[in-house]
């Protein structure tokens, strides 16, 4: 349904999506907020809205020069408008101009294990005026960008634009055009050329490999331009089925059969195998070819090679004393390669090697950051499943966490083994208060420890407890759980945030916004409405510390992210890892500086997503409930915003005096989960019908995936 504007005498109007009226005092938080002098446009409420602190829970707030401390939130790194992108067509375009293309468009990711794939992406504008740095690599190229945008390093983790040093070695992207016009690409985890149009393939978006009896899987360019691999231009034939195709085209290959180019084509061979460069080609093929064929034809190659080490020992020693073959010898250890990377040419496929190992690593280098004295307006890309993507300067960055990935596993999997993963679960992500007994590497290693000691003063003896606190799921409606689609794949979903230690910070700028607004006189209608305006120390010391305990958030939910998919692939597939199909990553409760109504403005979800065009999203329903994965349609009115739950419809003391355990069990049957007392305020009936939610929202998302839970574990 559309919003609605609400009957309340307010500077800034409120619109609501919720299809129920305001209680007295949701009325009076909604007119609190709209009242404040710096609130840009208006205030929108999601259908999940009720009452918060301070803000209503449901509420998006955009606001000019001033941010409320009532959420954790991150600003976005982005690019300049010429930073270059190259995509699947082989050709790169500025960030800028895919921005106005308005459609998704394939690009080069690449995952933590050094694998590069191919990824549908968007591009939007995300700040006008921005302040910039620029990164300086070893191959000359430039990348102008914020200082927060984080770059992908060797080792598949990231860090800040502002942060990296010199030598510091990125993720490398390295492509090249082949003789016969195909792209090839390098990939970082073996260091081997591979063709586009294969990653392609095996990113999945043509769909499953077929096989062809009797013939080899090729992949033929419609167009029959073989730098374009975008996946309309691609089709699967067999070899023999490629070649016939090709013969058919009689107009384009007349020349092709003629004895004048047959005459020709000889000779260039001929020609090109004399130079050192088409030797090597030959001798490369000849190596691939003889290997095919050991492979496909074991038994005829043992009895053709039978006897060939006396049949040619003789021969080679005798060559080898002759003056041919010391000559020979000699030019071939005197024959120059040259490198695909830097273009030096260097002596003897082993100076080759040795040469990359020195100089390129297999990775780009950092030169210098420098800070630059203008602003500009930045643009990024969405990669919803990878969260990152090439540049043609050559390396990776991360794009601008409730997280869920849909998995290769289908329901009759499961069967039989949900209480076991349940308790595995429990045993291996400490929940409630609780925190790890040990501190596991991944989590120390986290490269923004280094930045503790610059948080607020007030949080400074908490570091070791944030550490060990890293990888627990906390309580309230914190979930983990395990659903099933339409389709009964399984999915796995968590909610969880900035634990103990996010908490802390907020308090601590809570605080001082208090005693400021005291100190200055403001009379606020709440005392939660109290904000820093932006420019001075008290703001950017706040913007740090959302910016520190967002990223904290982020990685809390990946660390325990990879606790449970391991644990569920240890008891459906035996510990063997697992490729997601999809992965989904979305913040709630959080602030962010964007562009809406062509103005900057710091936006404040409280309890609400950001569902800007073909973002993906996360919105849940209660223990028992359905929930949902969906794409934003870039709601203009809300902000680009949707809702981040069904949103209770009672509190938690209510529900624990109106519903008894037996009502508990009811409303969870057939989901493996705690049936007791502790969680009787999480009970299904204390919150909304998500499908009313959904349905009061079809014009803020689109729904991909619907999930039903059938493991649940709460905090």
């Amino acid at each position: 349904m559309p919003y609605e504007k609400l009957e309340i005498t307010t500077p800034a109007p409120v619109l609501s999506w919720a299809n129920h009226s305001l209680g007295p005092e949701e009325t009076k938080m909604a007119k609190n907020v709209a009242s404040l002098p710096f609130v840009f446009k208006h205030v929108a409420l999601m259908p999940d809205v009720h009452l918060g602190k301070g803000a209503l829970v449901g509420s998006v707030i955009a606001t000019k020069e001033a941010i409320i401390p009532a959420a954790v939130g991150v600003d976005i790194g982005c690019f300049i408008g010429d930073t270059l992108i190259p995509l699947a067509d082989g050709k790169s375009y500025r960030i800028k101009d895919l921005m106005d293309w308005g459609t998704e468009f394939i690009v080069y990711a690449c995952t933590p294990t050094g694998k590069i794939v191919a990824a549908q992406a968007t591009a939007k504008l995300t700040r006008r005026n921005a302040p910039l740095v620029k990164v300086i690599l070893d191959n000359g190229e430039e990348i102008i960008c914020t200082p927060d945008h984080q770059f992908m390093l060797r080792d598949g983790t990231y860090k800040e634009a502002q942060l990296l040093q010199a030598e510091t070695s990125l993720m490398p992207f390295y492509s090249k055009t082949d003789k016969d016009g195909y792209t090839l690409i390098t990939q970082p985890y073996s260091s081997r050329w591979q063709k586009a149009h294969w990653i392609i393939a095996r990113s999945g978006l043509l769909g499953k490999v077929p096989r062809f009896e009797g013939q080899k899987t090729f992949i033929h360019h419609q167009n029959f331009d073989e730098s374009d691999n975008r996946p309309e231009n691609l089709e699967f034939m067999g070899n023999r089925d490629h070649s016939a195709y090709h013969r058919s085209l009689v107009e384009r290959n007349q020349h092709w059969h003629s004895a004048e180019f047959e005459e020709k084509r000889v000779a260039s061979l001929a020609q090109k195998a004399k130079t050192s460069e088409g030797y090597q080609y030959y001798a490369e093929r000849g190596t691939r070819n003889i290997f095919q064929y050991m492979e496909q034809q074991p038994e005829h190659f043992k009895n053709a090679v039978a006897g060939n080490g006396n049949r040619g020992k003789q021969y080679l020693v005798e060559y080898n004393k002759t003056e041919k073959g010391r000559g020979k010898s000699q030019e071939i250890a005197n024959r120059y390669y040259t490198c695909e990377i830097c273009g030096v040419d260097v002596k003897t496929p082993i100076g080759l090697h040795n040469h990359r190992r020195k100089e390129h690593q297999c990775n780009h280098k950092v030169v210098a950051v420098n800070l630059l004295n203008y602003t500009e307006d930045v643009y990024c890309l969405t990669v919803p499943e990878y969260h990152n993507f090439a540049l043609k300067a050559g390396v990776f960055v991360h794009n601008c966490g409730m997280s869920a990935i849909k998995t290769s596993f289908t329901a009759e999997q499961l069967e039989g083994k949900l209480k076991k993963i349940r308790l595995d679960i429990e045993a291996a992500i400490p929940t409630g208060f609780n925190e790890n007994k040990d501190v596991e590497k991944s989590v120390s290693n986290w490269q923004h420890w280094d930045d503790f000691k610059d948080l607020h003063r007030g949080v400074q003896d908490l570091q070791g407890k944030a550490m060990k606190q890293m990888g627990s799921l906390g309580g309230g409606n914190h979930f983990i759980e395990v659903c099933l689609d339409t389709e009964n794949q399984v999915w796995l979903m968590l909610h969880s945030g900035s634990r103990n230690i996010g908490n802390k910070l907020a308090q601590c700028h809570i605080y001082t916004a208090r005693e400021l607004a005291k100190m200055a006189g403001n009379k606020l209608p709440d005392p939660d409405l109290a904000h820093f305006v932006a420019g001075t120390r008290e703001f950017q010391a706040y913007w740090h510390d959302l910016q520190w305990s967002q990223n904290y958030a982020r990685v809390n939910r990946d660390v325990m992210m990879a606790r449970f998919k391991h644990i569920v692939e240890k008891h459906l597939v035996g510990g063997k890892a697992t490729k997601p199909l999809l992965q989904v990553n979305c913040h709630h409760n959080y602030a962010e500086k964007e562009v809406h109504f062509d103005e900057d403005v710091y936006v404040t979800r409280k309890g609400a997503v950001r569902a800007q065009t073909e973002d993906y999203g996360i919105i849940p329903g209660s223990m028992g409930a359905k929930s949902f994965i969906v794409k934003g349609k870039g709601n203009a009115h809300s902000f680009c915003s949707c809702s981040h739950g069904a949103g209770r419809l009672m509190s938690r003391n209510k529900a624990k005096n109106v519903y008894t355990l037996d009502d508990l069990i009811e409303q969870t049957n057939g989901v493996e989960c705690r049936k007791d007392e502790g969680v009787l305020d999480e009970i299904p009936g204390a919150y909304k019908p998500i499908e009313q939610v959904m349905a009061n929202q079809a014009d803020l998302v689109e729904v991909v995936a619907t999930l039903k839970q059938v493991l649940c574990v709460k905090g």
